[in-house]
């Protein structure tokens, strides 16, 4: 997906997990709020929307996009 594609996508909690895996970065979803955490730091990486979904701009951004 092309950079400016992705800041305005919304992705699933498995999408963005592979995504974190493939940068070497271990990550799940927090049972109590459905954040999307690294498993290391506890680190949010990004928030759920109301559907569970989560800002492709929030997860690059963590990465360091």
């Amino acid at each position: 997906m092309r950079y400016w594609n992705a800041l305005e996508a919304t992705v699933t909690a498995a999408e963005a997990i592979e995504e974190c895996h493939r940068h070497d970065i271990k990550a799940c979803v927090r049972e109590s709020d459905g954040a999307l955490i690294e498993v290391e730091t506890g680190d949010v990486i990004a928030a759920a929307d109301d559907g569970g979904e989560f800002s492709g701009e929030a997860v690059i951004g963590f990465l360091g996009y």
